[in-house]
């Protein structure tokens, strides 16, 4: 079928049909970004921790950048 051969149904039943494919993408864009770790975030929480030096709060924030789920982890727990 082509743009000559669709009647006006076809054509609503497609664009319907692409409009909820585009919904869905949208959707699952704004899921990954609201699951993004924000890794300047991170590091400003961490190098508020106090009693350390600054070395160790640098490594401490280079393990977590490198482990997600732990990083995630304290920035929940720190609020």
């Amino acid at each position: 079928m082509d743009i000559f051969t669709a009647t006006p149904h076809t054509c609503d039943n497609s664009v319907e049909k692409l409009s909820k494919k585009i919904g869905d993408v949208a959707f699952a864009i704004q899921s990954l970004s609201k699951n993004q770790l924000d890794v300047n975030e991170l590091y400003t929480e961490v190098m508020k921790i106090e009693d350390f030096e600054e070395i160790t709060l640098g490594d401490a924030f280079d393990h977590l950048v490198q482990n997600e789920m732990l990083a995630k982890a304290f920035m929940a727990k720190k609020c």
